[in-house]
């Protein structure tokens, strides 16, 4: 059966969708890599764990025979290549804040080119990051050919064709929101060479065919039509095909993300949420770091599994008065540490695992708060994201954000946003 493939190269774990043209999935795979922190503040992610995570998760789904692939992906942060493909160093991803000193140089930009951005600048995008290398890591930085978005380094491992899309490049603080395209006098005023930024393609533009070598390792003929594919917040958005202007969307990965659909929304002055490209228009972002990356921490650190954290969002307090947890393990709008206050002898691991779960919920209704200030004011959420099927934490998110959730149909938004943009190329 000729079936349309989607590959999601998340923070944390890639998966792999394979779907029939009329939606009906036939396989699928994920498997995970680690989050590397070699220093305080620092993120990083080894590009060749992606690749075997990308090869496992497709051979789990099994292929059939497979008319196009799109590749979807977090956003920001920064690989590096050199003209032969080989990567330079560990990708810096979009929790990394080694940039910050970097971010006061934006300050310099002429007051039209900072709006063209269309967002406040912040450490965790291609632009800081660059110039911190540039700085930092010279013989690196003079090496490199080409600076990817994850996915985008991806796409060129299967294909050997260099290529970006506008819902991953808006996201770089290197791109002029007005006209849809790179800004090299931004990039030269930065010290950043333009020469790095790969060329800007269509969403659902084929950007080449699978090279043999990596359809070998994939289990795929080569051959197969590769498109450009988006954003994975962009890709959620396409997937889900919110059903009306009073709606959000709500994905729970290892960020948590508000994104609401906009048409001609002005840049946010208060830079509390950012304003991206969609496949087909834009959308306002109001974003969370400390969502799944604290979760996942909290979890490990008591050793319990993801069912019993969320299960403790049901637990009774029975008249102790419950801790506080602070969620900010990646520094965050000025805030930074993590930890529980207020225990007593009468706390048990429960009440932790609560409370973990209340301040992460705090963080997201801080982020509704911001949308809200920008103009963006949703009556109903839909909810996607592997941290959306638990019914107790839905409800005690629901109740920390006083809006009603609803579950997507299906939680990887991601990976499934990606089949529809094959879709498109395989018609």
């Amino acid at each position: 059966m000729t079936a349309l493939l989607g590959i999601d190269l998340g923070t944390s774990q890639a998966k792999a969708l394979l779907c029939a043209p009329d939606g009906t999935i036939l396989g699928q795979g994920e498997a995970r890599y680690d989050i590397v922190a070699p220093r305080d503040g620092w993120a990083e992610s080894d590009p060749g764990q992606w690749w075997r995570a990308v090869r496992s998760a497709v051979r789990a789904a099994a292929p059939a025979e497979v008319a196009a692939i799109a590749i979807t992906g977090q956003m920001h942060g920064v690989v590096l290549t050199s003209q032969r493909a080989v990567v330079l160093r560990p990708a810096i991803l979009w929790l990394d804040r080694r940039a910050s000193g970097e971010v006061p140089g934006y300050e310099n930009l002429r007051p039209d080119q900072l709006r063209s951005l269309a967002n406040a600048p912040w450490p965790g995008t291609a632009g800081p990051i660059l110039r911190w290398l540039a700085r930092h890591e010279p013989d690196v930085y003079r090496s490199a050919r080409w600076q990817f978005q994850p996915k985008d380094w991806l796409r060129f491992v299967l294909t050997g064709e260099a290529a970006t899309d506008p819902t991953d490049a808006s996201g770089t603080l290197l791109y002029d929101m007005t006209r849809d395209a790179w800004s090299p006098d931004v990039a030269d005023a930065l010290g950043v060479r333009p020469g790095l930024l790969a060329p800007v393609r269509g969403p659902a533009e084929v950007a080449g065919l699978l090279r043999p070598v990596a359809a070998a390792e994939l289990g795929l003929p080569p051959g197969v039509p590769v498109v450009t594919g988006c954003a994975d917040t962009a890709a959620s958005l396409l997937a889900a095909d919110l059903p009306g202007a009073d709606w959000a969307l709500l994905t729970l990965g290892t960020g948590g993300q508000w994104i609401v659909p906009v048409e001609e929304a002005e840049p946010d002055p208060s830079g509390h949420t950012n304003l991206f490209r969609s496949v087909d228009g834009r959308y306002r972002l109001g974003g969370a770091q400390n969502v799944g990356v604290t979760l996942d921490w909290v979890r490990r650190t008591l050793d319990v599994s993801w069912d019993d954290l969320y299960g403790a969002a049901a637990v009774p307090a029975d008249g102790r008065r419950p801790p506080v947890f602070r969620p900010w393990l990646v520094d965050e709008r000025g805030n930074s540490g993590a930890g529980w206050t207020g225990l007593t002898l009468a706390h048990g691991r429960d009440d932790l695992l609560r409370a973990a779960l209340a301040g992460v919920a705090g963080v997201l209704r801080d982020r509704l708060t911001d949308l809200r200030a920008a103009g963006c004011a949703p009556g109903r959420v839909l909810l996607g994201g592997g941290g959306s099927r638990h019914p107790a934490w839905r409800e005690l998110l629901a109740q920390v954000l006083g809006v009603p959730l609803y579950p997507a149909a299906i939680s990887s938004l991601t990976v499934r946003g990606a089949t529809l943009l094959a879709a498109q190329a395989a018609t």
